[in-house]
């Protein structure tokens, strides 16, 4: 039941207020296909389960024809006795009615009755009339009545409209409203439907035409490929056919329109005299809907199907007329385009274009722009060069958030650049697509290079400026190792200064964010907070967005560091707020400080936060990718293990960013650490490790956490081996732990050549490492509190690896003899646990609490021991690794009375052998 939870508590709230003897009726509103049925039969299937009488009858589209009575007959046939024969020898309306509601509260007094009554728009006058004098008469019967009825076959003079009004006046009568589903939830069921067999691009596409219809999304996936399914078509079709003739010809012109039309549009194309009764009839049943300037279909798919059934002649005269009168440029190219005028189609294009880069609307103008560009060449004289037009398409597709569309308009502009100027703009494009990859360092060397080599001995200008301004930023593709800062440094402030000679506010204000970068590197981090902050200002002024955008992105990092994380998502908010007021919202930057906000919500145990996933119904397919992969930690954390494993498989199939994978391969490690499966948890983090060490930018950051996943696992493995008395195992999990220490050590790190390291600077990284340690420490089976203590202290920041730690600590305190130091971490490792909804945890901290019999809140500590004094002692030597005979030898029994204790442990436990019941025990917190 997709999306369908509120309209459906409200029903099995009526029902419940019935079975409490408050007889009432819902009608049940919905368009053709919406899902009322579906709803109606969820709500029958759990009455039936709860033991409630169900009754269902259904109206048929007989016409005049008709059937009285058709759905009591229906309803009422299906019961024993039946009450049919009541309606065959009732002669007046008034006995039958009677009849009919007396047969009704005889069932209620006996159980809890709903009447359930399908598609009352159908319904003849008897069995409106019938309803009307049931539902009036409702009072204290254990009695529910639902009734569904479309809202869309609703025309004015639609007979169930006055029984609609009456009914409404009656306080025993509520009334559900099913609307379409919204974006997600329409993701959500086409995804469930195509069971993964079509791609993320081609859902959203079903979604979006289904326009939330339920009926709509089965049957475009069912016939995926096909303009509008036959079946459906032929079902729309149907309301347009019982308009009369002028109706159905302004609905046919109306079709060419594409969406919305004016009505002065609509006249000029339909030819119509008396243009106003067509429209009146084609709204009032529902095929056309007033609009804000005009008309538009009530639903897209009846627009598609009007559309497809035009013969090409019809369409092509019909463009044709709209060309001639439309005025917007991008209803023009369109209608252009379909009528093959194709030089007014580019040059309709390109205005069109122009006026989404002001609307700020990056995704239309890139559209129109690539429809320009895929005309140039049949265009004579164009008025606009094809370099102009690459290098747009490349700035649009950047700020859509589709960087391999931007990175390659930007390649291709650089082969049509004719001069020096053109030359080192278009490379400078190519850069600054390339950065965000982080996967063309040496391209990106090569192009700021060339571009250096276009302008350095060129009068000052803009384009020289903004080459300065990129050279100054060269840690951005080469990482900081034995960059030499004071000559950066020395760029920038050349960069600035040129640019404010030249007029360049923009570069000016990107050379300061680079200076600021450099001041935070010399320590000084609240004047480059200050310098971050005037950027962003004196950017949002001169409306340069990009620039500004990438001033609260480095504020947003900035404070991140400074372990003020509240204010990180403050600055988040506010980044993601600007990038969509200025036509940013999927740009690189925009999409980050989403992910951003996320991890940090999360990281502060705001679990409500983190649980409203970002809306990435709208983005593009990289970008939702990103968001649902940063989702994925958060679903392994909470113990939703078959979530990850399907959401991974999916993301896993459609990218192969790094960014991604390597957030869809810590969340696979979580989880499986958690479920038991500690070799995929190493391997996974060991894959993490060795795509760090090949990245052109490694980090540390990531490094050290994926050290920590596999370290931890393998402690797990190896005490788990020391258990069931394998010490090969142990010992060689020990040297695995050891060697991948070694290797997060070592891998990703930055030069030690020059003093700044990046990531050492980030508190995750202090985390990770801390962590790493300690975990080393409790896989050679070394007690040492004082290195979980660094790690708990680390962790202050990231709320669930501070409870995880916290949890360690405990761990290690009891086995240190420190009891009442441990009560405390245990306790607070619990509470932190309960509150993120961190399931998996909890459960650990519980088990360690019984293991101790330490009391948390919510969990019984059994005080008593399963176990005689006898079946204890010979458990603990079982578990230390002897046998039978030496149990005897060290108990003072025969080896046969050793293992009779045995058994009895193994009954207790139900386990089938002496290293389950080690195994179990242990799980269970009956060994210490």
């Amino acid at each position: 039941m997709v999306g369908r939870r509120t309209e459906l508590a409200a029903l099995e709230s009526a029902l419940s207020a019935a079975a409490d003897g408050r007889a009432g009726a819902v009608l049940l509103a919905g368009d053709a296909g919406v899902g009322k049925s579906r709803l109606l039969a969820e709500l029958t299937a759990r009455a039936a389960d709860a033991g409630v009488r169900v009754l269902t009858g259904r109206c048929l589209d007989v016409e005049r024809a008709g059937l009285p009575y058709l759905p009591f007959v229906e309803a009422l046939g299906r019961l024993p006795e039946s009450g049919a024969s009541r309606l065959d020898d009732a002669m007046e309306q008034l006995r039958l009615f009677e009849a009919v509601h007396t047969e009704l509260a005889e069932l209620a007094a006996n159980s809890v009755v709903l009447l359930a009554l399908e598609d009352l728009h159908w319904a003849d006058a008897a069995t409106r009339d019938l309803l009307l004098f049931l539902v009036s008469r409702l009072n204290r019967q254990r009695l529910l009545v639902v009734a569904t009825y479309r809202v869309d076959d609703l025309h004015r003079r639609h007979p169930l409209r006055p029984l609609l009004t009456e009914l409404g006046r009656l306080s025993t009568v509520d009334r559900v409203e099913l609307a379409p589903f919204d974006r997600a939830d329409a993701m959500t069921f086409v995804s469930a439907l195509s069971d993964d067999a079509l791609a993320d691009e081609t859902l959203r596409n079903i979604a979006t035409r289904s326009q939330g219809n339920a009926f709509f999304c089965e049957e475009l996936i069912a016939a995926y490929g096909t303009a509008v399914p036959t079946g459906l078509s032929d079902l729309l079709l149907s309301r347009v056919e019982r308009l009369g003739r002028d109706a159905q010809r302004v609905v046919r012109a109306a079709s060419g329109a594409g969406g919305e039309v004016e009505h002065s549009v609509l006249q000029a194309v339909a030819e119509l005299d008396d243009l106003d009764e067509a429209l009146r009839e084609a709204v009032q049943h529902n095929v056309l809907v007033t609009a804000e300037r005009g008309y538009a279909f009530r639903h897209a798919l009846l627009r598609e199907a009007v559309y497809e059934d035009l013969l090409p002649g019809e369409r092509f005269q019909l463009h044709a007329k709209y060309a001639r009168v439309v005025t917007s440029p991008a209803s023009l190219a369109y209608h252009a385009l379909q009528s093959h005028d194709l030089p007014t189609a580019f040059k309709a294009s390109v205005q069109a274009a122009d006026m989404a880069v002001e609307l700020r609307a990056p995704a239309e103008a890139l559209h129109h722009v690539e429809q320009a560009l895929r005309y140039f060449g049949a265009v004579s004289e164009p008025g606009v060069s094809e370099y102009s037009l690459q290098r747009l398409a490349s700035r649009m597709a950047s700020a859509a958030g589709d960087s391999d569309r931007a990175v390659a308009y930007a390649r291709s502009a650089i082969g049509l650049a004719d001069d020096p100027e053109t030359g080192a703009e278009a490379r400078h494009q190519l850069v600054l697509t390339l950065i965000p990859l982080e996967t063309a360092s040496a391209e990106i060397a090569a192009a700021v290079s060339e571009a250096w080599e276009l302008v350095q001995d060129r009068p000052q200008s803009v384009t020289r400026a903004r080459i300065i301004a990129l050279r100054a930023r060269e840690w951005a593709w080469y990482g900081s190792a034995g960059l030499d800062i004071d000559e950066l440094e020395r760029l920038a402030e050349q960069a600035r200064d040129e640019a404010m000679q030249v007029g360049a506010d923009d570069v000016a204000v990107d050379a300061l964010i680079t200076l600021a970068v450099y001041a935070e590197w010399r320590d000084r981090a609240e004047e480059a907070q200050e310098l971050y902050r005037a950027a962003a200002t004196r950017a949002a002024e001169i409306g340069a967005y990009a620039v500004e955008l990438r001033a609260r992105n480095n504020l947003a990092v900035n404070l991140f560091m400074q372990g003020r994380v509240q204010d990180v998502v403050v600055v988040a908010n506010e980044l993601v707020e600007r990038a969509v007021e200025v036509g940013l919202a999927w740009s690189e930057l925009a999409v980050e400080a989403r992910v951003a906000r996320m991890a940090v919500r999360f990281n502060m145990g705001d679990r409500a936060a983190a649980e409203k996933l970002e809306d990435h119904t709208t983005a593009p397919r990289w970008a939702s990718m990103r968001l649902e992969a940063a989702a994925l930690y958060e679903l392994a954390v909470a113990g939703r293990f078959e979530e990850v494993d399907e959401a991974a498989a999916r993301i896993m199939t459609y990218s192969d960013d790094a960014n991604i994978v390597g957030r869809v391969r810590f969340a696979r490690a979580e989880a499986a650490t958690w479920r038991g499966d500690l070799r995929e948890a190493v391997d996974e983090s060991l894959r993490l490790i060795a795509s760090i060490a090949e990245a052109p930018r490694a980090s540390v950051t990531k490094a050290r956490r994926a050290g920590a996943m596999a370290v931890g696992a393998l402690a797990d493995m190896a005490e788990q081996a020391w258990r069931r008395g394998d010490d090969d195992a142990a010992r060689d999990a020990i040297a695995e732990g050891e060697r991948v220490h070694e290797l997060a050590l070592t891998e990703g790190e930055y030069s030690l050549d020059h003093q700044w390291r990046e990531d050492m600077r980030n508190p995750e990284t202090a985390c990770m490492e801390a962590r790493m340690d300690a975990e080393l420490n409790r896989l050679r089976d070394d007690v040492d509190v004082e290195l979980w203590r660094v790690a708990v202290a680390k962790a202050v920041t990231f709320r669930y690896w501070h409870a995880s730690a916290r949890w360690r600590l405990a761990e290690a305190l009891i086995n240190d003899g420190r009891r009442e130091e441990a009560i405390v971490e245990l306790r607070a490792a619990h509470a932190e646990a309960v509150h993120m909804g961190a399931l998996p945890l909890r459960d650990a901290v519980e088990a360690l609490a019984k293991r101790a019999r330490i009391e948390v809140a919510g969990v019984e500590v059994d005080t008593e021991d399963l176990f005689t004094p006898r079946e204890r002692a010979t458990l603990e030597l079982v578990a230390a690794g002897l046998t039978n005979r030496q149990v005897g030898e060290r108990l003072y029994i025969s080896e046969k009375t050793a293992s009779v204790h045995l058994s009895r442990v193994m009954a207790k436990l139900g386990a089938s052998s002496r290293t389950e019941a080690v195994s179990l025990a242990y799980e269970r917190g009956l060994l210490d």
